[in-house]
């Protein structure tokens, strides 16, 4: 079983202290587009997950993260419930989503599996589309809670960064722990797997579920950042965002999601700015990335920390 690149808490610990400086010492606008960071960083990771742990390339993993969106939006606009009530039914939601998509998905593997993942989040995003009664249509629902909680910027930041390292921490113990292995050797070989006394398919469907109970946490703090909530937030535009972080960032990694997010994010705010087709340069760096280093962002770090140590041991 090939061993994947997981342990590196310090610089975990370090990421989370130089997020904070930034967002103590730095303007509005600079913590708000942090906050976009940290939310498509959680993305990423849930995705990740799924993609180097449990050997599973899902289509429409968006699907998640526009149920948790919805989860809140509907709770607090349609139902008028409280807001804490909709931050726990907008993952819930998600949670609930990926359990039923999930049982159909991990029946197929490879190809297939990924087009059915796609083909449920074409009927979550057409639902979205389509109940203009409930959820506004293409329209969408808006302006249905106080903006960022009537929380400055700052503040709001230092809130979803907490949520973000505890989603970050659980995620990592899992990929650590006796589950953790099970999920890995069912993504490497799931007949192998199956002969050492592990049910591949529940190994898999779990690991589905969770992917997409925090890719609606995902969703939920992102409709709280923006104060709204779209069928785009389901459709594959937003996937393939996700997919393009992870292969950025880097398979067989647990900071892949991390690195891909960041710099993802960062291209797409400050490239478009200036230049209207900014997806080509973003497609130019990911040609870049395959071909230099197929193992992404992380590996080129990891390559420059084994270097650094060797010559730090001379």
């Amino acid at each position: 079983m090939k061993a994947l690149t997981t342990g590196l808490p310090w610089r975990a610990l370090a990421a989370i202290a130089l997020t904070i400086a930034l967002l103590l010492t730095q303007g509005p606008g600079a913590a708000l587009l942090i906050t976009d960071v940290l939310i498509m960083v959680l993305f990423a990771s849930s995705l990740n997950l799924l993609m180097s742990y449990a050997g599973m390339v899902s289509f429409g993993h968006a699907a998640y993260f526009g149920l948790g969106a919805y989860g809140l939006a509907l709770s607090v606009a349609k139902l008028g419930l409280p807001l804490w009530a909709g931050l726990l039914l907008g993952p819930a939601l998600a949670a609930v989503g990926a359990l039923v998509f999930g049982a159909l998905c991990v029946r197929l593997s490879h190809i297939y599996f990924a087009m059915l993942t796609l083909a449920c989040s074409e009927i979550v995003y057409t639902t979205l589309f389509q109940a203009y009664d409930y959820t506004g249509g293409d329209t969408g629902i808006t302006k249905f809670m106080p903006t960022r909680l009537g929380l400055d910027p700052h503040t709001y930041g230092l809130l979803v960064l907490a949520v973000v390292a505890a989603c970050l921490a659980f995620l990592w113990r899992l990929v650590k722990s006796p589950l953790g292995l099970a999920i890995q050797a069912v993504g490497e070989e799931p007949h192998r797997a199956a002969a050492l006394g592990y049910n591949p398919r529940q190994v898999q469907h779990l690991s589905f579920v969770i992917a997409g109970t925090l890719a609606g946490i995902a969703g939920t703090m992102f409709a709280v950042y923006h104060g709204n909530a779209f069928p785009d937030y389901a459709g594959i535009g937003l996937t393939i965002d996700s997919l393009v972080m992870v292969v950025i960032g880097g398979l067989r990694s647990f900071a892949g999601g991390i690195y891909g997010a960041v710099i993802y994010t960062l291209l797409k705010t400050f490239v478009s700015r200036s230049f209207a087709y900014w997806e080509l340069v973003v497609g130019l760096i990911l040609l870049g990335v395959v071909l230099a280093s197929p193992g992404g962002i992380a590996a080129l770090v990891g390559m420059l920390g084994g270097k650094r140590s060797r010559e730090g041991a001379r």
